[in-house]
């Protein structure tokens, strides 16, 4: 073997090495920022936040926003003013705010992750269970497959075009 390709091969051992399979699965802690806070990251100058996004879906449509505002009260127990900040919140990012208020639920309850809140909230918990680590071990061997697939990829174009300098 040439020398190029001997540190080309010994790169690609230590980055599949670096990369390995837990990169394709779910950590067990937290690290997500508050909604609030993540509503301010939105824009660089923090122009739009939740209070803007209110105005506009207060101005936009009347009705909606009343019903919504009222029925947040009324199911959630909060004030108008709590209200308003939680509808708020969701208009700026909803993805965000119902990944937050998932997690702010499995804290209440006490449930260690996700996993643990679905085969909890399951019918058939043991079903539930296994198809969730069939999922996982099937994406942690494609995941496997896509690095080993894209070095092979980049030994071989190494291998065929070496590069020689004039």
């Amino acid at each position: 073997m040439t020398p190029n390709l001997c540190a080309i091969l010994f790169s690609t051992i230590a980055v599949l090495a670096a990369c390995s399979v837990e990169a394709f699965t779910v950590p067990t802690t937290s690290t997500r920022r508050s909604t609030s806070s993540r509503s301010r990251l939105t824009t660089a100058l923090n122009v739009f936040g939740p209070k803007q996004a209110l105005a506009i879906e207060k101005a936009k449509n009347p009705a909606k926003f009343e019903a919504t505002v009222e029925g947040l009260m009324s199911t959630k127990g909060l004030t108008r003013g709590q209200a308003e900040k939680r509808y708020g919140e969701f208009l700026i990012d909803p993805d965000g705010f119902a990944l937050q208020a998932a997690e702010q639920e499995r804290r209440e309850k006490g449930y260690k992750d996700w996993v643990e809140q679905a085969v909890a909230k399951s019918d058939n918990p043991e079903a539930t269970r296994k198809r969730i680590e069939e999922f996982t071990k099937r994406n942690q061997i494609k995941g496997t497959a896509i690095m080993v697939a894209f070095s092979a990829a980049v030994l071989s174009f190494s291998y065929a075009n070496p590069y020689v300098p004039n």
